[in-house]
């Protein structure tokens, strides 16, 4: 079946719609499937589709039906006009659709599988497999998408600029004559020195964020230096940058005006300024984990006035420095993925090795090191998809190694092998003296199992086992049974998952959509970690 855009938002946008409640509808079984009606304004639209782990809604939207319209892509304005959703979340899908098309040119004919990191993240061009707004990118031009998106695969410089110290924060030592080179870096700071400007900080900036902010800079008294340095590629986030066949230097993390499913992607101040001591602080509690963790050993920030968390930067190691000869490491966005030939992505591992065997094997490297962390540590990481590397060895998982934590990271004390070691954030940055659930630190043991149970499952191996479903005939049921039984046999505190709530029967998500439309970001769904009793078929199809 050929690639359609607006199929694939109709179908994500009304999966998320249902799922989440937003979008009231009656659910019947028909036969061996399930059929969802639901009323837009003066129209009856039905749709059959099933429930998957979770209560996941899956359609079928080819059976799409409404009294108003007929076929998909008549459908897709119908449904944008018709349904009670914003204009500017409107706009955020008609974006996604214009840059889905324009980044098809760049979709390889060929299996990905045997393609290294630096390639992977060009070539994953797929987005969010559950959000409908996957590639919004609103204040992109056609021209930004082909020059700073990860498709296209275009290198450029970072601009440059130093503001006065008084505006920036940050800590650890910025990296900066690596990037720039030390010939580039003597003629800035002569610059700075011939205006008389010595107490300042020179940073760099998206050269896109630098068209939006370059106002801002000279109002504060900053100074325009210039692009310059090594040339960068973006990675699938956009906003992080990598210099391309160069392992030793770090990837850049750098704040964008630019809102990308529903968010706007600039900087959280203290957490940026906490990112080194809050790497610190994860390094040490999971060094006897069998997991990586990428530091981010040096970030600044603008911490006051126009440009607070509009410019700065997080250094980050780059994971090709802890790849050994012989391996190949794979961002996890790729196991949602479905390849041009119509088999999925780890569809010629899964032959090799055969399909219980490898992901008992995936289980076990990457659940375990991120649920022990949990119960041994009482801290909890967003493992999801875009965090999350997977290291091979000849196709087979040995290991994982994890990236991105100054705003992804949570702890509750109570629980915590040793309170002592926790950053003194308050210290870090005022915002801290904050309210418990405002940043790092958790009111109650449950926030824990929230966050692993959306970012490993609502969200992230559902979609894997959804996959496996369609292209490799693995039923869902089967695949979260294996998972369940891999679990329960791993080396893990029992007494420490029955305080987070591992085991009850329904657990709450995470919302995604659902606050955009005024509603609680909380949603109520079984948990098909401990309920395998009640699916049907627990077998190969």
């Amino acid at each position: 079946m050929l690639y359609d855009s607006k199929t694939r938002i109709c179908k994500q946008l009304l999966e998320s719609l249902l799922f989440e409640r937003i979008l009231p509808f009656t659910e019947m079984i028909v036969g061996m499937k399930n059929r969802f009606t639901f009323h837009i304004k003066d129209s009856e639209v039905i749709v059959e589709g099933k429930r998957g782990p979770f209560d996941r809604i899956r359609l079928d939207i080819t059976t799409l039906r409404s009294s108003k319209s007929s076929g998909v892509n008549d459908s897709f304005e119908h449904l944008l006009t018709q349904l009670p959703i914003p204009d500017d979340f409107q706009e955020e899908l008609r974006r996604t659709h214009d840059f889905d098309d324009l980044s098809q040119r760049h979709r390889l004919r060929i299996h990905r599988a045997g393609l290294d990191y630096e390639e992977l993240e060009q070539t994953i061009i797929e987005g969010h497999p559950y959000h409908p707004c996957y590639k919004s990118r609103i204040g992109f031009s056609r021209a930004d998408h082909e020059a700073y998106g990860p498709e296209a695969g275009n290198r450029f410089q970072l601009h440059w600029i130093a503001l006065p110290s008084t505006l920036v924060q940050g800590n650890g030592i910025l990296p900066i004559p690596l990037i720039l080179g030390e010939p580039l870096l003597h003629m800035f700071l002569v610059k700075l020195e011939e205006l008389k400007q010595t107490d300042y900080q020179i940073l760099p900036v998206h050269p896109w964020q630098w068209l939006r902010i370059k106002q801002e800079v000279a109002q504060v008294g900053g100074v325009d230096l210039g692009e310059g340095g090594v040339f960068v590629q973006a990675t699938q986030s956009i906003r992080t940058v990598f210099c391309p066949g160069q392992p030793e230097l770090p990837h850049i993390k750098l704040p964008l005006d630019l809102k990308q499913t529903s968010a706007v992607r600039t900087f959280s101040v203290p957490n940026v300024v906490a990112a080194p001591a809050v790497s610190d602080w994860l390094k040490k509690q999971a060094s006897e984990l069998p997991m990586t963790l990428l530091s981010e050993f040096a970030s600044c920030v603008g911490s006051n006035g126009p440009l607070a968390g509009r410019v700065g930067c997080v250094f980050r190691e780059n994971v090709l420095t802890y790849v050994h000869n012989g391996e190949q490491v794979i961002p996890l966005t790729a196991l949602a993925q479905i390849e041009v030939d119509g088999r999925h992505f780890l569809g010629p591992w899964l032959e090799r090795y055969g399909h219980e065997r490898w992901l008992r094997r995936f289980f076990v490297v990457y659940l375990e090191p991120v649920i022990r962390l949990v119960t041994e540590k009482g801290i909890g990481l967003e493992a999801h998809a875009q965090n999350t590397l997977l290291v091979l060895r000849d196709g087979w998982p040995e290991r994982i190694i994890l990236r991105d934590f100054h705003d992804s990271v949570e702890f509750v004390t109570e629980l915590l092998d040793d309170p002592s070691d926790v950053p003194d954030f308050k210290r870090l940055h005022p915002d801290f003296d904050a309210p418990l659930n405002t940043y790092y630190e958790m009111s109650h043991p449950l926030a824990l199992r929230e966050l692993l149970y959306d970012t490993l499952f609502v969200y992230h191996l559902t979609e894997l086992a959804y996959q496996l479903e369609l292209t490799e005939n693995l039923n869902e049921a089967t695949f979260f049974d294996w998972m369940h039984q891999t679990i329960e046999g791993l080396p893990i505190d029992r007494d420490r998952l029955e305080r987070i709530g591992w085991y009850e029967q329904r657990v709450t998500a995470e919302a995604l959509l659902a606050p955009r439309f005024g509603l609680t970001n909380q949603i109520d769904v079984k948990n098909s970690l401990v309920q395998q009793g009640e699916e049907d078929d627990h077998a190969m199809d």
